[in-house]
């Protein structure tokens, strides 16, 4: 069964905790010279002093160790960056409510690093929730020339220990990370806020390593069957052959496998909200959502199903959400899924994760993209009561 917790519902006070043990430890060595009258030997005065020093060190030695343990900070990494963008504030908390792994964090802890012909691959940061599960890999001992595109042969993620049962399945989505993230308003820009640079011929000037020359692989997944649930599963991510791209064709420069088995997270950090809003102009009534701080899942009744056109089935698209202090992130939806739940159509579904780490508890509205008979569009705002 998962350990639900809520996400940014707490805060951490460890401050005054540290403050208190350290005035302690000076007290005590304040307190030295009274107790030293009652000595009367220069050698039980040393004696006592390298006591009291001993006996602060170690207060404050453990207020030190307690300190050094509050103070850790995760680092989701440059690859995760470009999965699903968060502040420092909701690294930290998704990391401590252990909704998001990164691995390498603890010294002691066994490696997951695969070596293959010199080229080494590790999970950076895995993050995961009911419905979709963001990974990234640091990939070190390669290099690409300039305006070449490095690539895999072939990226298998499956779930389970069988990748030919049909339960193993999942919808995944993966690229090398080139150092391009949308802003707030959806436009891409490069990873420090800087605009996009191009090439003569116009081509983007994507920037694939970091600094240390490393390269980022990310993948996103999302489960198959809508009732299916990532958490607490084993994820297995399996690499081929590393290379370069170009068009529809694969040039290999590393031959090898990087095969990996990743234990996902049995923490929920998703809530049930009821809606019951109507979608002004449509058929459709959002009737609640499964909400996490990185992916949501809506349900819709539907007393009128609109004419499919095409690939469109009319289906309303929460597109992004409206915070309590106003601000407006219109962009935050990555492609997913929409559907109905059967052939009468009575009931619909959108599925989709998120470019950027969202509050739940902050969230006053939805930001909705509604079609009539698929040609006329508008944007409603669809509130949230919690």
């Amino acid at each position: 069964m998962s350990n639900k917790k809520n996400v940014f519902s707490e805060e951490i006070e460890l401050s005054d905790i540290v403050l208190k043990k350290t005035n302690q430890a000076f007290e005590m060595i304040q307190q030295e010279d009274i107790v030293y009258m009652k000595k009367t030997h220069t050698r039980g005065k040393k004696m006592f002093q390298t006591q009291v020093a001993a006996v602060a060190g170690i207060t404050i030695l453990a207020v030190s160790s307690i300190s050094a343990v509050a103070a850790i900070h995760h680092y989701w990494g440059r690859g995760m960056n470009g999965n699903i963008q968060a502040s420092d504030e909701q690294q930290q908390m998704l990391t401590e409510e252990n909704i998001a792994i990164v691995y390498g964090e603890e010294a002691d802890s066994p490696s997951l690093a695969v070596t293959n012909n010199g080229v080494t691959i590790e999970p950076d940061t895995v993050i995961v929730d009911e419905r979709f599960v963001y990974m990234s890999f640091r990939i070190s001992g390669y290099s690409v020339a300039d305006r070449m595109e490095p690539g895999f042969d072939m990226v298998n993620v499956y779930q389970g220990d069988n990748p030919q049962d049909e339960s193993a399945w999942v919808n995944m989505s993966g690229t090398m990370y080139d150092g391009i993230i949308p802003d707030e308003n959806g436009t891409p820009v490069y990873e420090d806020g800087t605009a996009i640079e191009r090439y003569e011929d116009g081509s983007i000037i994507s920037h694939y390593t970091d600094d240390d020359g490393n390269l980022a692989y990310i993948i996103q997944a999302s489960t198959v069957d809508m009732n299916d649930s990532f958490l607490g599963k084993t994820m297995h991510v399996e690499f081929k052959n590393l290379g370069t791209l170009s068009k529809a064709s694969f040039i290999s420069a590393v031959d090898g496998d990087w095969n990996f088995e990743i234990n996902l997270s049995d923490v929920s950090s998703s809530q049930n909200i009821k809606v019951g809003q109507k979608v002004e102009g449509t058929g459709f009534t959002m009737e609640d959502i499964n909400i996490s701080p990185i992916s949501v899942n809506v349900n819709y009744s539907v007393s009128e199903a609109p004419v499919e056109k095409e690939d469109d089935l009319g289906i309303p698209e929460v597109k992004g959400v409206v915070l309590k202090d106003g601000t407006r992130i219109p962009y935050l939806m990555k492609p997913g899924r929409l559907g109905y739940t059967d052939s009468s159509k009575s009931n619909a579904y959108q599925i989709a994760g998120f470019s950027r780490v969202v509050d739940v508890d902050e969230i006053a509205a939805l930001i909705v993209l509604t079609s009539y008979e698929n040609e006329k569009y508008e944007i409603l705002e669809i509130p949230i009561l919690k």
